[in-house]
């Protein structure tokens, strides 16, 4: 009986041994993605972010607005935060589609900030100088 309950306490400790050796390696891999990341797309990324935040401000805005001269810019805007957020989350990944992402984002980008440049709201002209911005750092990719 001793011996037995002597195996069952050898075979858990190889079992918790082989899974913290598991977690481990994964976490490691993890680590060394996120920094690849960080280092190969942080001007993106960072560019992305703000033309989302400028750009949900704007939409915002001008839905308040309830003026169908803004339906352009709004649905621009809804776009371009869809597209810009693909694009963080595929770089945030390392992922091989990242670049042409970026480029369908920079296409977005540049006819949201066209749009958001025809309005002389404060909000408006800082969402087209973002979406330059993006749009910029974007096809440099």
């Amino acid at each position: 009986m001793r011996k037995l309950i002597l195996l069952l306490a050898v075979i858990g400790f190889i079992a918790i041994t082989a899974a913290t050796k598991t977690s481990s390696v994964v976490t490691d891999k993890t680590v060394t993605k996120t920094i690849l990341t960080d280092d190969k797309y942080k001007a993106c990324i960072e560019a992305c972010e703000a033309c989302i935040t400028s750009c949900k401000k704007t939409e915002m805005m001008c839905s308040k607005m309830k003026d169908h001269k803004m339906d352009k810019c709004i649905k621009l805007c809804k776009e371009c935060v869809t597209e810009c957020t693909a694009a963080v989350k595929l770089m945030k990944e390392n992922s091989p589609t990242a670049k042409a992402k970026c480029l369908d984002c920079a296409k977005v980008c540049e006819n949201c900030a066209a749009e958001c440049d025809k309005f002389d709201m404060a909000d408006c002209k800082k969402c087209a100088a973002d979406c330059r911005k993006c749009e910029k750092t974007c096809k440099e990719m």
